[in-house]
Formats: C-alpha cells, sequence, structure tokens
C-alpha cells in the first residue's frame, strides 16, 4: 500500500474510521495527527473503511483503524522488523505468539483528569495545584472568554511572534500552533483566551476526543504572565467545560521528567497506558 501525506480533507474519513472504544488514545484522532503530521513525518494509506498512520519520527505505524477484517490484513502483511504503536493491551496481547513482543509504553501513556475537579469544584487536586490558582487570582486582575472567530487574528498576531522570536524548543510548538490556529473551524477547535492589562495574555487550544473527554493540546503566554500561567490556564478551561466534558485529556509526558511531575501536578484520576509490538523477524 501507497503512505502519502496527510491532507485536511481526510478528516471525515479519519473520524469515520476511528472507533473510540477501540481507539481511545487521542494521538489517533485526526486533528492530533493532523497538527503534529509535520513534526512527526505522518504519512497515511488505506480505504474507505481503514486507516493506518506511519510516523517517520516514531519509525513505527500507529494502530490501525476501521474494518476489523483489513487491520488484521494489514498486521498480518508486515515483514522483517516492524514496529506498532498505540495499542491497548488487549491489542497488544492478542499479538504475542505470533512473532510480536509486547512492551508497556509509559512515556506515551495519556494523563486523564477530571474536569470538575480541575474546575475546583469537585474532586481531589493537589495543594500545589489549588495554592498556584489561588495565588495567580489574588495577584493578577484578569478576563476570560472562550475563543470566537473574532479572536484568530490576535491568535495569528502571536503565532507570528513565535515565528519571529524563536526561543529554545520553540520550533515544534510554531508547527503545532501553526497547524491549529490557521484550521481552527476546520479542525473544530475550541479555546480559551485571557487578557491582563494592556498587553499580557494567555491561551489554550483543545478539541473533543471522545464525547466524554477534551483533549488538552497546547497553549501559550506572554512573557509578562509566570510560570503557573499554565496550570491557571487549565483550570480555567475546565471552569469553562465543566458540566460538558467530564474528563481532560492532558496527552503524554515523553518520558520527560519535567512534563511529567507538571502533569502528575494536575492529579490525574486515570491514565490512558499505550503498548507497542515489535515484530523481530
Amino acid at each position: 500500500m501507497v503512505f502519502r501525506p496527510l491532507r485536511l480533507e481526510d478528516r471525515a474519513w479519519i473520524t469515520a474510521c476511528r472507533d473510540v472504544n477501540e481507539h481511545p488514545f487521542t494521538a489517533l484522532s485526526f486533528a492530533s495527527l493532523y497538527s503534529w503530521r509535520v513534526n512527526y513525518g505522518f504519512t497515511v494509506t488505506g480505504d474507505r473503511d481503514f486507516f493506518v498512520i506511519h510516523s517517520e519520527h516514531d519509525g513505527a505505524y500507529y494502530c490501525p483503524c476501521g474494518s476489523a477484517e483489513k487491520c488484521r490484513a494489514f498486521i498480518d502483511a508486515l515483514e522483517g522488523p516492524a514496529k506498532l504503536l498505540y495499542l491497548t493491551d488487549t491489542q497488544a496481547r492478542a499479538l504475542e505468539g505470533r512473532g510480536w513482543s509486547v512492551r508497556h509504553r509509559a512515556d506515551l501513556s495519556e494523563y486523564i483528569l477530571s474536569t470538575a475537579a480541575q474546575a475546583l469544584r469537585a474532586g481531589h487536586v493537589s495543594k500545589s495545584f489549588r495554592d498556584k490558582c489561588h495565588h495567580f487570582k489574588n495577584r493578577f486582575v484578569y478576563s476570560t472568554h472562550a475563543i470566537g472567530p473574532e479572536d484568530l487574528p490576535f491568535l495569528r498576531a502571536s503565532l507570528r511572534e513565535l515565528r519571529d522570536n524563536p526561543r529554545e524548543n520553540a520550533i515544534g510548538d510554531f508547527h503545532v500552533l501553526s497547524a491549529l490556529i490557521e484550521n481552527y473551524d476546520a479542525l473544530a477547535l475550541r479555546g480559551l483566551l485571557l487578557k491582563c492589562g494592556q498587553t499580557d495574555f494567555a491561551y489554550i487550544l483543545g478539541y473533543e476526543n471522545t464525547p466524554d473527554s477534551f483533549t488538552v493540546s497546547i497553549g501559550k503566554h506572554s512573557p509578562g504572565l509566570p510560570p503557573e500561567t499554565p496550570v491557571v490556564m487549565i483550570h480555567e478551561l475546565a471552569l469553562m467545560l465543566d458540566g460538558e466534558y467530564p474528563l481532560l485529556n492532558l496527552e503524554e509526558d515523553l518520558g520527560l521528567e519535567g512534563l511529567r511531575r507538571a502533569k502528575e501536578l494536575q492529579s490525574p484520576v486515570a491514565h490512558l497506558e499505550v503498548y507497542e509490538a515489535v515484530h523481530a523477524e
């Protein structure tokens, strides 16, 4: 089968083939695949009721989605060394004893939060999370609102700032933010914009991953706001979404200790555990 670059018009096809009960990982959602396609070198193949993603970055195929018969046929046709990523435990164990070795990928497993808890309305959060939110609110006078069409020019201007004044490791952020902001409506995104004074701002973007969960994809804040701003933005987003989505998905930590500690600070209620299978023949 021939792999080709992902296109925006693939959204309906990818979305229709992905059963979120079988493939719950936000990494397999179209918004994630499209926004990270440059960073990870994603290409796609398939037909009307089936697709497979290949990641140049991971050197792997992501778990095929769609027709169970076609997914099995694709996997069975793989020869020589091959790797499958974003498998559930059940999907991974089904491959054992068939030339595949399986391992857990804690670095790719996704953090699941209680929206009500992040909104500080019900449930447990760490004292540190609560203190950061209260300290920010006591220190700054700010307003927030759901991002609408009238805010997109502002977001595009911040994107140009990121492009023209790159910071360390910001080039990856630029590609992802560019895909999200320039295709905000087409990807069915939602977000929250915070404004503080005349110059300081922050925003956070995401999308529905399942009917019960909203993926928190990426955010940005101006240098005048403190390091705890991302925590506050998750809190404010939870206030906006509470009652609509019971769960927030913070995606993975990539095995980075600082990122892992930051996500554990949010007091996850569960993890979506990711497995990989490696074909050694």
